[in-house]
């Protein structure tokens, strides 16, 4: 089943016009060297209302310098739901404390998430982290998988895999790739 695109959060997709995120003087920018994570404002409403619906029980909501907050009264992973961002082909599904900031006390949760000024998304380091993140330019693709990054990372290719391109010819862009598909969620994104 190819994956619309959308935001889902507790797995319920929320009303969000697809245009936000892709006419002509819109987008997702996948940016590590960006803190933060934004969304425009058409996304970000409905997303900070969903979570807030999902949780009311069990926390106090509030507003701390334009950014939402909650007093929670529980353990936050239990409380919180799981939140996905949606491409093409492709899903980036974050634990509440991936999402999430503790801020103030120790019993106060912010969403990660900024209201966007202009007209794009932004995947800043905040929503990256614990994931690898792999650009194909040439294809126009990025790939991502969860990975705990304070583990050292190996990027060699195996000898098979080596063995393959030395009889196919292919080029080195077309070897890492095949190596990366096996292991990483791999989706479609317009690179303008």
């Amino acid at each position: 089943m190819k994956t619309r695109q959308s935001i889902a959060v507790n797995g319920q997709i929320l009303p969000i016009d697809l245009a936000a995120f892709t006419s002509h003087d819109r987008g997702t920018i996948i940016d590590s060297g960006t803190t933060l994570a934004y969304l425009v404002e058409e996304a970000y409403v409905p997303f900070v209302h969903a979570i807030t619906s999902a949780i009311l029980p069990y926390v106090t909501p509030f507003n701390s310098d334009e950014n939402q907050c909650y007093h929670v009264t529980a353990s936050f992973t239990e409380v919180f739901p799981a939140v996905s961002l949606n491409f093409a082909g492709a899903s980036m599904v974050f634990k509440p404390e991936e999402y999430l900031t503790r801020s103030v006390g120790i019993s106060v949760w912010c969403i990660g998430f900024q209201k966007a000024q202009g007209g794009v998304t932004i995947l800043g380091d905040f929503v990256l982290k614990d994931k690898i993140i792999v650009y194909d330019l040439a294809r126009q693709r990025i790939g991502w998988a969860n990975y705990d990054c304070s583990s050292p990372v190996n990027v060699s290719i195996p000898s098979s895999y080596a063995r393959q391109r030395s009889e196919s010819r292919s080029s080195s862009g077309d070897m890492l790739l095949s190596v990366l598909t096996t292991e990483f969620v791999v989706m479609y994104v317009l690179l303008a």
